[in-house]
């Protein structure tokens, strides 16, 4: 099976794009074994890393938003 970095560097060679973050599935792993991982891809890739399914969403957008930061005039304010 390829590694997490091989498949970035695949897309980022062949596709005219860069990886902006990275989810994780968390299957089979803890909440500590999650958190644990969350950390050791952040800090080895240099990249932002959530789970979208075991982590609040606003995470997820919140990479999207780094990575894109003219986005925000663009996206509403959301209230409530």
């Amino acid at each position: 099976m390829p590694t997490l970095e091989s498949e970035i560097h695949l897309i980022e060679t062949f596709a005219d794009t860069r990886v902006i973050g990275v989810t994780l599935n968390h299957e089979g792993m803890s909440e500590d074994e999650l958190s644990a991982a969350i950390v050791a891809y952040e800090i080895g890739l240099r990249l932002p890393v959530t789970d979208v399914l075991a982590r609040p969403a606003e995470l997820l957008v919140e990479m999207v938003m780094q990575a894109f930061p003219k986005l925000d005039d663009r996206v509403p304010a959301v209230t409530g």
